[in-house]
């Protein structure tokens, strides 16, 4: 049994939110339950969740827009998406937010028992490694700050640096990247990117002006191998977000270019 986590499960029909509380409460985590996604928005406000399951199809806001509004407020929760068609592959299509999981809502106890546990040591093993990297960021912060003149003019000369090494900055045009604190600045105005964000811009800054396929920024990004088809799919709502950070005009891409159908080029003067 995973630890004890704080649940929320937004579902507008009743018996699905009785079955699923039931089922995390006695796997030994706190529930939290909101019959539309009107009332699981406003819960953001108060509280905050580990894990949230959502129905896809509800009247008024849908589970989509829930997601959306999570995200907008940059809250740590993993998602399972939930849905009672039997085409996953239309229920995630329109997804433009990172997800952990998407389950029908006849599956098997076990299986959601199973992917909720997953989902949670996913959210774990990304917060032990944003710690890990804080801490040696500020080890590399008090050595620097004892280090002599020398050392310092030698850290600002890898600091401008260009990308392709393993510099700790990272410096593209006026995109520049620091891979310790996992921070990026274009233009001086800092970017709010979230870790995956952040190292599918990190790959595509250290390979500047070259096309990467959709299974490349997969394998850089996000550390597996998978199709073209089903990389394409992951990388495209990234993508799509890094846009809104990066892009003066995201509806026309000037820095991160799309070369149909097979990836991505970043450019940045």
């Amino acid at each position: 049994m995973s630890d004890s986590a704080n649940i929320l499960v937004v579902d507008d029909e009743q018996n699905i939110r009785l079955t699923l509380s039931a089922l995390l409460r006695r796997a030994g985590h706190t529930v939290t339950v909101a019959s539309s996604g009107e009332e699981a928005v406003s819960l953001f406000s108060a509280e905050s969740f580990d894990l949230m399951l959502v129905d896809l199809q509800m009247p008024g806001i849908n589970g989509i827009q829930v997601v959306e509004a999570l995200r907008a407020r940059e809250l740590d929760t993993e998602v399972i998406v939930l849905t009672g068609h039997g085409s996953l592959e239309s229920a995630i299509e329109g997804i433009h937010q990172g997800i952990f999981d998407y389950m029908l809502k006849t599956s098997d106890p076990a299986q959601i028992i199973d992917r909720v546990g997953s989902a949670l040591a996913e959210r774990s093993r990304r917060q032990r490694q944003a710690s890990l990297i804080s801490t040696i960021g500020q080890a590399v912060q008090a050595l620097a700050g004892n280090s002599g003149s020398h050392q310092q003019d030698a850290a600002q000369a890898g600091a401008s640096a260009g990308a392709g090494g393993h510099e700790r900055v990272v410096t593209i045009g006026q995109l520049q990247m620091d891979t310790w604190h996992q921070t990026a600045t274009l233009s001086e105005r800092s970017l709010n990117l979230t870790p995956t964000e952040f190292r599918l811009l990190l790959c595509l800054a250290e390979h500047s002006s070259q096309m990467l396929s959709y299974t490349q920024l997969v394998r850089c990004a996000q550390g597996y191998e998978t199709s073209e088809l089903e990389a394409g799919e992951l990388i495209k709502p990234h993508i799509h977000h890094l846009r809104q950070k990066i892009e003066p005009d995201p509806s026309a891409p000037r820095y991160l270019l799309n070369v149909r159908g097979k990836g991505y080029i970043l450019q940045i003067d």
